[in-house]
């Protein structure tokens, strides 16, 4: 069976699932160099994922949505949200928001869109359009987290904005079973909440909440921020539970953004964070309390519902999953033994979990776990050699690239690192990756500065082989997606400071030798050259691009940004060494 799923709003993606393994995963912001593509749909995505994967549009048996299209064009949603605006009067711009629903997921609009995309990019007839079928949102996000992970059993939580009614679910997975143990529904949002207080901060939502996360690492404890922000969210009447104060985040007056309302404002006795105002002490202090109560009100859920099941596994998907330092709270609370988090855990992973949990109920098997992300499009040296040639640049072919990239990075340079197929999620895990001396405070606000432009509290990240793991990282364990983040030890602090962020955490990729062998090499002759197998690894691109894909994306950031020397496929090409600046006074003489 060749199942093709996608998703479709922001980050739109599309993935094939064949004979039970995921061949292919690609973001349509890759694409098109257009961060997030919003709303764009995902058809560029579904062409490179039926060549990587070998198949025509014919041989895909199902085309699966995860939404519960059903619950929207057969009058169950429209009751739902009749029923929550009785106990929660909306605004005229929630109605409006929840009647665009019932129009947009309902199954003919999506059968509609997707026959009229396949039809104009493929060139078939609409009956030549693969049937398709949809699946529950949070069921998806719940699929593509247990039935990929190692485990068995394990308590599954996914936690997002929200999907179809859901905003928290907390299920059983057994064997091929996904079995609902606990709901939060709408307007109960973990995820509006913090989308709330990221445009309070003055960044854009779904874009700007790893910034209010990198953020609260600068704030410190602020018992009146506390108090105001509980009163959004308090614990439910349950008591492990928790519910959000709709009048603070969707119904109300919006003056500032649709993200929170006038009545946030007031309760926080605080001007909206807007246009190019700085960053002050108590922006850095509500991201603190802010990251704090979402950590906690999280905890307090799984605390629960670990004590009333007793497993002691976790899987964690939905949008919230994304959220580094939520995950590593829950990883170093001891509640559990292990904690996977799906690497692409927001609904571009929809793409992928849509596809694994039709697969399972139709097959009663489960898919082979996820290994690696390295999912999207690669070039071979022929290829990229003729590119490089066409755009008239100096290179030289490597015996090793990974050995020569290693001591041009030991030697204080910024390499761009362009290797193999294209890793998907919001990460870069050594495909297309930029990378530094972690040694050096030095080298990472040059990165900062001069090529990724940031601001000053995002941290960098290490990658590391995963044997040299428990050298750098406490209670240190496999971490190959970068969705962890770990205490640091004595020697990470002393020797690779660049890497550390300002709370003594790491946010870590761990790297083995079989998954992407090249990369590893890299590591290794890092190591020999400075003792430590670790380097500073970022995203390659610049702020507000996606990362990049083809060998023309490399080229271009490459060259307008301060990276020296670009290590793609077996090439390297350096930028020629700056002249001598010239003193005036030797010009008079």
């Amino acid at each position: 069976m060749n199942v093709l799923s996608y998703f479709h709003g922001v980050d739109p993606a599309a993935g094939i699932l064949s004979d039970g393994k995921v061949l292919a995963y690609v973001e349509e912001e890759r694409l098109i160099r257009f961060k997030h593509a919003a709303n764009l749909f995902p058809i560029r995505s579904m062409q490179a994922c039926l060549e990587l994967s070998g198949l025509d549009l014919g041989d895909i048996d199902r085309v699966v949505y995860g939404w519960d299209a059903g619950r929207y064009g057969g009058g169950d949603m429209a009751r739902f949200y009749d029923r929550i605006n009785e106990t929660y009067p909306p605004d005229a711009q929630t109605r409006s928001w929840q009647k665009r629903n019932l129009g947009w997921f309902s199954e003919d609009s999506l059968r509609g869109r997707l026959r009229a995309e396949m039809v104009r990019a493929f060139g078939v007839r609409p009956d030549d359009v693969p049937p398709m079928v949809f699946y529950p949102h949070h069921r998806t996000h719940a699929a593509a987290a247990f039935y990929l992970s190692p485990f068995d059993e394990a308590l599954v939580l996914t936690v997002d904005g929200s999907g179809d009614s859901e905003c928290t679910v907390v299920w059983h997975g057994s064997g091929t079973t996904l079995e609902e143990v606990d709901r939060i529904e709408i307007p109960h949002s973990l995820g509006w909440f913090y989308a709330a207080i990221t445009e309070l901060l003055g960044f854009a939502a779904y874009d700007g909440e790893y910034k209010v996360m990198g953020l609260a690492a600068y704030g410190r404890e602020n018992a009146k921020v506390r108090e105001k922000l509980q009163q959004v969210v308090h614990a439910g009447r349950r008591g492990y539970d928790y519910i959000v104060e709709p009048r603070f985040i969707h119904h109300g007056a919006h003056t500032y953004s649709d993200r929170f309302t006038d009545e946030l404002v007031t309760l926080m006795e605080i001007e909206p964070r807007q246009g190019r105002r700085p960053i002050e002490p108590i922006h850095e202090d509500i991201a603190f309390e802010t990251q704090r109560l979402l950590e906690e009100t999280v905890l307090r859920l799984l605390e629960h519902h670990r004590e009333r099941s007793g497993l002691t596994t976790l899987c964690v998907a939905g949008g919230v999953g994304l959220n580094v330092k939520m995950n590593s709270r829950i990883h170093r609370s001891g509640l559990f033994d292990e904690v996977y988090a799906f690497p692409v855990p927001n609904d571009s992973g929809l793409a992928i979990g849509a596809a694994v949990g039709h697969w399972v109920d139709e097959t009663g098997t489960r898919p082979c776990p996820l290994t690696h992300l390295y999912l999207g499009p690669a070039y071979t040296d022929d290829e990229i050699e003729g590119q490089i040639q066409a755009s008239g640049m100096a290179y030289r072919k490597c015996a090793d690239v990974s050995d020569e990239a290693a001591e041009l990075i030991a030697a204080g340079k910024v390499v761009g690192w362009f290797q193999g197929r294209l890793e998907g999620g919001p990460r870069a895990l050594g495909g297309r990756s930029i990378l530094a001396d972690p040694r050096s405070i030095r080298a990472r606000d040059r990165v900062n500065a001069a090529i990724k432009f940031r601001e000053y509290w995002r941290p960098f990240c290490p990658s590391l082989t995963e044997e040299s793991a428990s050298r750098f990282m406490k209670r240190a364990t496999s971490a190959p997606y970068m969705i962890l983040a770990f205490e640091a030890t004595e020697e990470a602090c002393e020797k690779v400071p660049a890497v550390v962020h300002v709370d003594g955490t790491m946010r870590a990729q761990t790297v083995d030798a079989d998954t992407h062998p090249r990369y590893y090499r890299l590591l290794k002759a890092f190591e020999r050259r400075t003792g430590v197998p670790v380097v500073l690894n970022t995203s390659f691109n610049v702020k507000g691009e996606a990362i990049v894909c083809t060998p023309r994306d490399a080229f271009r950031t490459f060259w307008s940004t301060g990276i020296d020397a670009l290590a793609i496929g077996s090439f390297i090409i350096e930028k020629p060494e700056p002249p001598l600046a010239v003193e005036p006074e030797d010009v008079l003489r």
